[in-house]
Order: structure tokens, then C-alpha cells, then sequence
């Protein structure tokens, strides 16, 4: 008996359901293509936030095609999103969506069938679909096996994403005991060292011997070693509701390094599948002071990181329909599910870091940090320890250790910007984190082993400066894996008007003013100015235009004429007859913040700060005060 498309398939899924993960997905797709005799078919995880697709498995011609994810705007899959039944085209459906045409080009699309995949509460969460070179019908086996397979998947899909979930959660748990500064030691009923986190491990000498048994009592002086083993057996006959006590006094420790220190903390107890547990929870008493010196000093940099943060929730979408966006679009997603390094090239006030933040956040580290260092904002004398850390006392001032900004940046991106400015000396050691993940602090033989994908970004032409030896050659070749070129605002047309839209909104919420929509006039003057400062001048033009504005009319002429096309030669002939030298440069940016400073009562951030007044990010005005050795005074 010939078997038909439809019972080969059932038979084939009987076991492939009994499959999890990407095995399933796999198996899934290779038997649809087999037993349907079709060139592709493939299952997609929907990201609803980049209007995008990734193929959980995806078989074509007898292989398997890998790290697939496409912008779906303007191709058929965008209709299936969209739709709650069963998409099928049977033919010439290159003509039907031309602006797929790379990828329909690329798998020799002729006809298509698609249908949505849902969760519990009937959002889509991705699709399947198959794709032939040939002219198809709908027939009643494809049908049927897309209700068949329906199901399975969108359970298999949701278990996934509950699983990163997990995962993610797990992380965060992890990286919250592991960051705290107190020592957390989890003990055995008899004493016995469970668990602890990184500061306990790095405080009694324990990096190098993970896993191996050690009681509490090696650590602890004896008179110490009594008063813990009585405050255990106090605690545990007490009822369970009482479950901890503070530590009186303090516990006299020793690491295995020799070292001696005195612990202040609380003891705790708790119950798991029947067995009782302690829980230590010491801070040092030498660096109580030292933490709450820390903690006042971060309560003062409060307002920075909301500021900045509400930047960044501002500008994470990349605003523009131009076709030099849509090609930096498609690189970006190209580029972001990979771990490649990634070279942004682009003129000053493009949106460089943007970029870099939308390779972040569309990658598979969009969990973990990105951490932003600008080469050319930290003094060369300072730039070792902030991107490698340093020991405690490796140099002067150097009172504790500190972690640097790659090993911040461990399981996420660091983004490098105007990487160029970086010194030779540096580059070197750059160069070899790139090559073999690892570094010393300053100050230390200790080897750190890091996992972090780089971003780098430069307004100069790196290639020309590796010629003229002032940039190391292989870095470059290190760094330009994957370049990517960001487009200047004057060749974008008319995204001009759309970004510039997107600044008067916010900035009219902001100030609280009701605007009237750009005229045609206006839209026309935006997208004949040349914009040399590209985005930023663009923001920093609506923003003065917005708080200028009166009776709800935006008056562009006020900011745009004199801010944009003036150049050195319209100013008066005493402002242009001497050049300034670089040292006289630094001077000059040093006493314009210092008069900022000044006229807003030494006020960094806020709406009547030094920032706001001129117009800079308080994070990067704080680190030019530092650089250029600015000492604010002391309340």
C-alpha cells in the first residue's frame, strides 16, 4: 500500500512530538519537507519589538539553513502575523512582494503557505511556513498537517521562552549574590561550607579551590569558633518562625592567605527537603566606613543614572525609512544574533551608540550589561584601570580593588567609542582580550578570563591612521570584522522630518507646550540644511526651537539660520585671525564648564544644571570635569 503525503507525515511525528528544543524543530521541518515534497519549510520565533522573525530550525533542498533572522516588513510572513487563518499564495509571489526579493531571489520562491503560531493568551509568537520554487495549490494534507503540527509547537515554543525565562531569573540571582559586598556563606547543619558567593570566595582565599570541602571553623579564631557553634545551636532550637540573630560583637577571621579580619553580621537558619541550613551574612567591620562613604557617594549619582537612563529609554528605535537606514537595518540584524566584533564607522552626532545599543539589545546578550567606555574621555593615565580594573594599592589612591569595565561587561558588549583615540600602548593589551578573552588588573598577576562581545566606533578613518602608524594594524583588522557604516543625516531625505518629529514630541512633553505640526516650509528647510553635526545638531536645534516657541508655533528660523550654515569665515575678523593651539582648546572647554558650573551653583544634572545648560549628557559632562581635572567644591 502507497502511503499517502499526509500518513507518511503522521507517522513520522509520532515520534519527532516526543522530541524538545531544537531537535524538535529540526526533525519537524526536514519531515514537513520530506513527506510534502517541498524545497522549504521553516518554524520563526516572532520579535514583535523589531517587527522581526528567527528561524527555530529551517530545512531547505536537503540541508539545514543556520542563524537565520530577517526583517519581516513587506514579505509574506508579515500577512501571516497578521492574520488568523492560513496564508497561501500559489504563485509569483515575487511579483506580489518585491521588497523580499533578497531572500525570495535567494531560495528561489515561487509560492507560499503560512500560518501564526499563538500563546495561551493569543498573541503570536512565531509561524510556520513553507516555501516552493514550484506552483502550489492548498491542498487538504498541507492543511492538515499545519493543524497537526500546531499545537506541538506553539506549546514547544512557549516551554522555550518560559526556559530562558528561567534562566534569565537564575542569572539575575546569581549576579545579585554575586555583586553583593557582604560575604554570603551558606553552612550544613554541622557547619559544613555549602555555598558561598564571589566576595566570601575572594575574602578567605577560596577562587582557587571551588568545590572542595572546607567547615567554618578553619576560618574563624577560636574564641570566634565557640560563639558561632553557640549561636547555631541557640538558633536551632528556637521555633521556626524566628529564624536568625545578630552576630554579637564581631567574628575574628582568617583567610587562607593569612590575612586577619573582623566580621560583623547575622546568622539565619532554614529548612530544605527536611534538612536545616545556616546562612552567614558578615560584612567586614574595617570597610563599614568605607561603605558608607561608598553609599553617599552613590545617592549623589542618582540623579545622573536616572537622567541617563531615561535617555537611553528615549532613543532605543532607530528612527528612519530611507533606504540607507533600511540597509543599516538589515546589517544590524545580520550582524546582532552573532557574536562577531563589529566596527561602527560614522561622522560625529550620527547615532553610533544607538546602533550599538540596537546590535545589544537584538543579540542573544540583550540580558546581560553593555558597558559604554569613550576612549576619548578618559585620561590616558586612567584608561588601564578603567577598562582592566586594578588591585588593591597598585597604585596611589588605589584603596580598594575595583573592577574594570570588560570584566563589568562579562556575558554582555562593550561598546567602544571613538575607539580611535585610543593610545598605542593600550591597543596592544585591547588586542589581546580580542585574541585570547582574557587580562591582568592593573597591579595584579591574576588572570581574568572574560566573555564579551566588542563594539567599537570612530568618526576617523581608522584604515588611514594604521597607514601613518598612529592606530596598530592588527587591531584594525581585529576590530573591522563586521563594519558597519552609519549614514549622515543629510543622506537620509526625509527622515529628517521624522526624527525631527520624534524631538518635538518629546521635548513639548517635556516643557509642557502644545505645538502646532511642522509646515511644509519648515519640513522644506530641514531637509535643505547640510546638518554637519548630523543628529545631535538636529536635537540640540529642536529643543532651543521648542522652548522658543510661542502661541504653539515652532520657530526654526530663530535656532536653525544662525546655529546650522554659519561658518568660521561669518565671524568677525578678531574671532578668526588667531588659531588656537590644543593645549588652548582644553583650557578653553575647561572654563566654559567651569562658568556652566558657576551659574548653576556648581549643579551637574537636573533641568537647571550644568548639563542642561550645555546641552550635554550629565554623564558625559562628569567625565570632562574629571578629565579636565575640574574639582568641585565641597558642601
Amino acid at each position: 500500500m502507497v502511503l499517502t503525503a499526509l500518513d507518511q507525515f503522521r507517522q513520522s511525528f509520532e515520534s519527532i512530538s516526543l522530541l524538545t528544543g531544537e531537535n524538535f524543530f529540526r526533525m519537524l521541518v526536514k519531515s514537513m519537507s520530506q513527506a510534502l515534497e517541498i524545497d522549504g519549510v521553516w518554524v520563526t520565533e516572532y520579535h514583535r519589538e523589531q517587527n522581526s522573525m528567527t528561524t527555530m530550525a529551517f530545512w531547505h533542498t536537503s540541508d539545514y539553513v543556520t542563524n537565520f533572522t530577517y526583517l519581516i516588513d513587506g514579505t509574506p510572513c508579515e500577512k501571516v502575523i497578521n492574520s488568523s487563518t492560513i496564508v497561501h499564495y500559489s504563485s509569483s509571489i515575487l511579483a506580489l512582494f518585491p521588497r523580499d526579493h533578497k531572500m525570495l531571489n535567494r531560495f528561489k520562491g515561487d509560492s507560499y503557505v503560512g500560518a501564526a503560531l499563538h500563546d495561551d493568551n493569543g498573541e503570536v509568537i512565531g509561524s510556520v511556513a513553507l516555501m516552493s520554487s514550484q506552483p502550489q495549490e492548498l491542498t487538504e494534507d498541507i492543511t492538515t498537517i499545519i493543524r497537526i503540527i500546531k499545537t506541538r509547537a506553539e506549546g514547544e515554543l512557549q516551554r522555550l521562552k518560559r526556559e530562558r525565562e528561567i534562566i534569565q531569573r537564575e542569572n539575575q540571582l546569581r549576579g545579585l549574590i554575586n555583586g553583593v559586598q557582604d560575604l554570603l556563606i551558606n553552612l550544613s547543619q554541622t557547619g559544613q561550607i555549602v555555598m558561598l558567593n564571589s566576595t566570601a570566595e575572594s575574602q578567605l582565599g577560596l577562587e582557587d579551590q571551588k568545590g572542595s570541602p572546607n567547615h567554618i571553623s578553619r576560618f574563624l579564631t577560636d574564641a570566634s569558633k565557640s560563639k558561632l557553634l553557640t549561636l547555631i545551636e541557640t538558633l536551632g532550637s528556637r521555633n521556626s518562625e524566628e529564624g536568625y540573630v545578630w552576630i554579637p560583637g564581631v567574628l575574628e577571621m582568617n583567610s587562607l592567605s593569612g590575612q586577619s579580619f573582623e566580621a560583623e553580621g547575622t546568622l539565619s537558619r532554614y529548612e530544605l527537603d527536611g534538612k536545616t541550613y545556616y546562612t552567614l551574612v558578615l560584612r567586614s567591620h574595617d570597610e563599614k566606613v568605607e561603605a558608607g562613604e561608598q553609599i553617599r557617594h552613590l545617592i549623589d549619582q542618582t540623579e545622573y543614572l536616572r537622567e541617563e537612563l531615561e535617555d537611553i529609554k528615549q532613543n532605543t528605535q532607530l528612527v528612519g525609512e530611507s533606504n540607507p537606514v533600511k540597509r543599516l537595518l538589515q546589517n544590524v540584524y545580520m550582524v546582532a544574533h552573532t557574536d562577531a566584533t563589529v566596527l561602527i564607522n560614522g561622522e560625529t552626532g550620527t547615532g553610533k551608540e544607538l546602533v550599538a545599543r540596537h546590535i545589544h539589545m537584538t543579540s542573544t546578550r540583550k540580558d546581560k550589561p553593555m558597558i559604554t567606555v569613550n576612549c576619548g574621555a578618559i585620561p590616558a593615565s586612567l584608561i588601564e584601570s578603567e577598562f582592566f580594573g586594578h588591585a588593591k594599592g597598585a597604585f596611589t589612591g588605589a584603596t580598594a580593588e575595583r573592577k574594570g569595565r570588560f570584566q563589568l561587561a562579562h556575558g554582555g558588549t562593550i561598546f567602544l567609542d571613538e575607539i580611535g583615540e585610543l593610545p598605542l600602548d593600550l591597543q596592544v593589551k585591547l588586542l589581546r582580550v580580542i585574541q585570547e578573552s582574557e587580562f591582568e588588573p592593573v597591579g595584579s598577576s591574576k588572570t581574568i578570563k572574560v566573555d564579551v562581545r566588542i563594539i567599537a566606533a570612530t568618526h576617523r578613518n581608522l584604515f588611514e591612521l594604521s597607514k601613518e602608524g598612529k592606530f596598530r594594524e592588527d587591531l584594525y583588522y581585529r576590530l573591522n570584522v563586521f563594519p558597519i557604516e552609519v549614514p549622515p543625516l543629510r543622506e537620509r531625505g526625509d527622515d529628517v522630518v521624522l526624527i525631527a518629529n520624534t524631538f518635538i514630541n518629546r521635548f513639548s512633553k517635556r516643557v509642557g507646550k502644545k505645538l502646532n505640526p511642522l509646515t511644509d516650509i519648515q519640513k522644506q528647510q530641514l531637509k535643505a540644511y547640510s546638518w554637519p553635526g548630523n543628529i545631535r545638531e538636529l536635537q540640540n536645534i529642536i529643543e532651543r526651537s521648542v522652548i522658543l516657541a510661542q502661541n504653539g508655533v515652532l520657530d526654526l528660523n530663530a535656532t536653525l539660520v544662525f546655529e546650522g550654515p554659519k561658518t568660521i569665515s561669518q565671524a568677525p575678523a578678531s574671532e578668526t585671525e588667531r588659531i588656537l593651539t590644543k593645549d588652548e582648546l582644553l583650557e578653553f572647554e575647561k572654563q566654559n564648564i567651569i562658568r556652566a558650573l558657576k551659574a548653576t551653583n556648581w549643579k551637574v544634572s537636573g533641568k537647571d544644571g550644568a548639563a542642561a545648560l550645555l546641552q550635554m549628557v550629565p554623564s558625559t559632562l562628569s567625565s570632562r570635569i574629571n578629565a579636565l581635572g575640574i574639582k568641585i567644591p565641597k558642601e
